[in-house]
């Protein structure tokens, strides 16, 4: 639910059409199996390409993945590639963003804090009221494609966090 109102594009938010569930959308036309009959991985720990079986010798298909580095666990929390400022037609979207995410996040604890930075490339800064609520949410959203693109969430030290928001 969350992400399917923030979608601007017209297609799916993301593989099942919002960013907490794993999974493939049959319905975008894919296939829900790969072209070699196999059925698609729905991990997101894969090897940066998978060879090509039964085709030009050399040619790869490149997979998306996510980085390992994803900070120590803390209470703070970055999300990025949430949007894209450049495409945004409402002089206030980032409200709809804020109030989606806060909906989205509290199904993993109590979020104290949500900034949607509307000058950046989609960053989301999210402070959470504990470090397992953080941790939850990280591992939900961390590698879940929406309007196109992976999200990425990581951890953010205190310090990085007080910072950026003083107050």
């Amino acid at each position: 639910m969350l992400m399917r109102k923030l979608d601007r594009s017209g297609t799916a938010t993301s593989l099942t059409g919002g960013i907490g569930t794993p999974g493939v959308n049959t319905s975008a036309g894919f296939p829900a199996t790969s072209v070699i009959g196999a059925p698609l991985a729905t991990t997101t720990l894969l090897q940066p390409t998978v060879p090509a079986i039964g085709t030009v010798p050399g040619i790869h298909l490149p997979v998306a993945t996510q980085s390992a580095d994803n900070g120590s666990p803390t209470e703070y929390l970055l999300l990025k590639n949430m949007f894209d400022p450049a495409v945004e037609t409402d002089p206030d979207f980032e409200l709809d963003i804020k109030d989606d995410v806060q909906e989205e996040c509290s199904k993993f604890g109590a979020v104290n804090h949500i900034f949607v930075d509307k000058n950046t490339s989609g960053f989301v800064y999210l402070h959470f009221g504990s470090v397992a609520a953080a941790i939850n949410a990280q591992r939900a959203l961390h590698g879940r494609w929406f309007a196109g693109k992976m999200i990425t969430a990581t951890f953010m030290t205190a310090q990085q966090y007080k910072t950026k928001f003083r107050n």
